[in-house]
């Protein structure tokens, strides 16, 4: 089968692959376990569960709303 669009996992490991250093920060922040998030950034867990991906998928989300740290404090006008 062919894929054209990134699946929601697909996406989600791409962020993780993106924040590898960050892992036990981004664990701490969602809620999910460090050994799990590991596993799934390593891609020993395959299948993970969709609530997991899901914490890590609005954790990203959530991050790519911010503006970035060195524009925090400005003013806008």
């Amino acid at each position: 089968m062919n894929r054209q669009h990134p699946t929601f996992l697909d996406a989600t490991l791409a962020c993780l692959d993106k924040e590898k250093g960050n892992l036990r920060a981004i664990a701490q922040l969602t809620g999910v376990p460090y050994s799990t998030l590991a596993k799934i950034s390593a891609r020993t867990v395959t299948d993970p569960r969709v609530s997991t991906v899901q914490a890590l998928h609005d954790y990203f989300a959530g991050r790519s709303e911010q503006p970035p740290s060195a524009d925090r404090g400005r003013p806008t006008h």
